[in-house]
């Protein structure tokens, strides 16, 4: 296939708007799916949203309705179609915008808006020139609905902002016991129901552009006939083959009809979201039937701008006053074609609406007219009733007026209960029969030794999860150790470390520790997949039959040659190479540490070596998922809204794998430790050595026996207890 000139790769140029097409109409059908799965049938945005890459593909898209070219004109029909795809991209797209700051949804409105400004100046000169055209002029008006939208997304967003935080603070007020799993399901249920209620993608799927779009959608169904019959007569004629896109034009026909298609289910049920999620009441009912009547924050944005004064030194007060009365007149403008946009959507939308509110109240005074004759049972649990009443007080409104059906709560409910109940059947196993091992916390004490001196004047800190993978790298080095146990503790190490990690995750939120973070997640994958260290084979010694003290002694060399390369280096610095040297620093203590155990009694078989440093990674395990009550709580806090409800989910998931943990800590007596040093093991460690009763057993030996004795002289009295509610 040899191409002459340009006009021969027209075809292969339509192919790639075919393309593009059929990439946006899969996007629109993602969310769709993902809508429906969630029951969520006002269909949140999850992967057709507004972005430079949907605007990209829109642009692609939209190359036939662009295309001034007089071979074109064969295609005008395709030309109509694309308008109509490009109105249900913007339909779709539309709750999306709810998701981004005012920062990003400026930038993304500007691109959309070069873009719509380009289609339709070339749309209008085509106008003037095809008169057969201006069928296409009703659909220029909906263009501009998604930019009046945008106007309202800051004002939305602040006042549900505000309505958050105000039921925040009722759960706040609330005390709860430690560790108790059922507090903690109510809690999670309380930030469930704010935000899944406080969505601005909900506020905007139930608006009347939103609602205005899928009536316009549903006329694009109905009329759908009138346009396929003539495009597949011209099809059947080749009447395309006369421009200069040849075969493509039909291919580029076939998937946007598919895509307005699909594309119009999802507004189209948005249409009767407002209606069909919310009680019906008196004012409800007159708020819709009055078109005419704004809400304040549909212009509160226009009317900040207006009243905004320009600051300026330079400028001389003549031309400030010319300033301020063009920026007023333009404003003006701007606010009476807002709220033209907004009169428009309420009047296009109010046929449909009036008929469902009318359906409705028919049906509720059917419902009362047949309990006067039977006895119409309960189709669902009192109890969960009761409990829906309970949350309604954490709903996140805009309107007081305009609130949620018991239908929409008991969804919202319901949804959070099953995903707690689905994570609580997905108990980690082998994790649980780990933690068997642990009878309190001594083994944070034991991981480490203060007679163990520094290499390298700079001190590291350790994290959960560095000391949890250490002790496991020392562990898999062990000779004469049955395969079954090797197995248990790395599975049960790998579910333990999904739950450290979120521990770690929400609560060193600031960048405390990131590198020995970082460092741990690293060296995991090659001690979980390979069985090696930083690119040592644990096993290697072990297969030459060298016993286990040989072991730990050729594990603490291996990590002192890694310092010395380290210090080797010109002005070495932990923080600008921080990976090897904290892992090697971290062994280097910790095998030692077992190594200087050997000499307060008798060296231990390779089995109970073996079972001593599991239980001690059990105590450390145990000790960190003190702050899982904490951590789930912190999940809910997160600031970002888009984030929120996938840090929820995150946060549920954790609290239902975490019930059988929590019931054992609640059996079990915490030092008196505050909640910022809890989050530490260090400072664990650091709290436990002074608080060790006199004469108990150390796993592995912070210091000797003597010490000990020494810094206990009040027995058990010196350790202060709290008790578990």
């Amino acid at each position: 296939m040899a191409w002459q000139s340009p006009v021969d790769a027209m075809p292969w140029v339509g192919l790639y708007t075919a393309v593009a097409s059929l990439i946006c109409t899969l996007a629109m059908a993602a969310d769709l799916i993902h809508g429906l799965w969630l029951w969520k049938l006002w269909f949140p945005n999850k992967y057709f949203t507004l972005n430079a890459t949907t605007i990209t593909l829109i642009a692609i898209a939209m190359k036939l309705p662009v295309d001034l070219d007089p071979s074109s004109d064969y295609v005008y029909s395709i030309k109509i179609i694309s308008i109509i795809f490009l109105v249900t991209m913007l339909a779709n797209f539309l709750p999306s915008l709810g998701l981004m700051d005012d920062k990003e949804l400026l930038t993304n409105i500007l691109a959309l808006a070069i873009l719509v400004v380009t289609i339709v100046v070339n749309m209008g000169i085509q106008f003037y020139t095809l008169s057969y055209f201006y069928t296409a002029i009703p659909f220029i008006f909906p263009l501009l609905w998604p930019f009046s939208m945008a106007l309202t997304i800051s004002a939305t967003r602040n006042k549900l902002e505000h309505k958050y935080k105000e039921s925040q603070q009722l759960v706040s007020c609330h005390q709860e016991k430690r560790f108790s799993s059922k507090e903690l399901k109510l809690y999670v249920k309380k930030y469930w129901m704010m935000t899944e209620t406080r969505n601005p993608q909900f506020e905007i799927a139930s608006s009347p552009v939103s609602s205005a779009f899928g009536v316009i959608c549903s006329l694009f169904v109905l009329c759908f006939g009138l346009y396929i019959r003539p495009t597949i007569t011209d099809v059947q004629y080749n009447k395309f083959e006369n421009s200069d896109y040849k075969w493509s034009p039909a291919i580029i026909l076939m998937v946007q009809l598919v895509g307005v298609l699909v594309g119009s289910i999802a507004p189209v049920f948005r249409c009767f979201t407002f209606v069909g999620h919310y009680t019906l009441s008196k004012k409800l009912s007159k708020n819709i039937l009055n078109v005419l009547h704004v809400e304040k924050h549909w212009i509160q944005r226009l009317q900040n701008w207006k009243h905004k004064y320009a600051h300026s030194h330079i400028l001389g007060r003549n031309f400030l006053i010319v300033f301020h009365n063009v920026k007023n007149t333009f404003l003006n403008f701007c606010l009476a074609l807002h709220i033209a946009v907004l009169v428009v959507c309420k009047l296009i939308c109010l046929v449909p609406q009036t008929f469902l509110v009318i359906l409705s109240f028919c049906w509720y005074f059917f419902k009362s007219y047949l309990k006067r004759f039977k006895r119409v049972a309960n189709l669902f649990d009192p109890n969960f009733n009761i409990e829906i009443e309970e949350y309604t007080r954490y709903v996140v409104q805009i309107e007081a007026e305009a609130k949620l059906s018991k239908r929409v709560l008991r969804n919202t409910l319901h949804s959070i209960t099953h995903l707690l109940n689905a994570s609580e059947n997905k108990e980690p196993r082998n994790l649980l029969m780990l933690l068997e091992k642990s009878t309190g916390f001594l083994g944070v004490v034991g991981f480490d030794n203060d007679q163990v001196q520094p290499l390298y004047p700079q001190k590291t800190h350790n994290c959960w999860s560095l000391v949890v993978v250490t002790l496991t790298a020392t562990a898999i080095a062990l000779p004469n150790v049955a395969n079954n146990h090797f197995n248990g503790l790395l599975a049960g190490i790998r579910e333990g470390l999904q739950i450290v990690r979120h521990i770690e995750q929400s609560l060193y939120a600031k960048g405390e520790l990131v590198n020995e973070i970082k460092s741990a997640r690293r060296v995991w994958k090659e001690i979980e997949v390979y069985h090696a260290w930083l690119q040592i084979d644990l096993q290697k010694k072990a297969r030459a039959g060298e016993t286990s003290k040989e072991i730990l002694k050729w594990l603490g060399d291996e990590a002192v040659k890694i310092m010395i390369q380290f210090r080797s280096r010109k002005e070495p610095s932990i923080d600008q190479s921080p990976h090897k040297f904290i892992l090697a620093s971290s062994m280097y203590r910790i095998s030692n540490t077992l190594l200087h155990f050997s000499e307060q009694e008798l060296w231990l078989n390779e089995e109970k070596l073996f079972e001593r440093i599991s239980t001690i990674i059990a105590d450390i395990l145990s000790a960190c998922f003190t702050n899982l009550p904490c951590a789930i709580k912190m999940k809910c806090h997160h600031d970002a809204i888009e984030k929120r409800e996938e840090n929820i989910k995150i946060a549920a998931r954790l609290l239902g794998e975490s019930i059988k943990i929590l019931k054992i800590l609640k059996s079990r007596q915490l030092p008196n430790i505050d909640k910022d040093s809890m989050t530490y093991i260090d400072n664990w460690r650091l709290l436990l050595m002074s608080q060790i009763p006199y004469g108990a057993e150390i796993p592995n030996g912070g210091a000797s026996s003597t010490q000990f004795q020494q810094g206990s002289t009040s027995s058990n009295e010196s350790l202060i207890v709290s008790t578990m509610q």
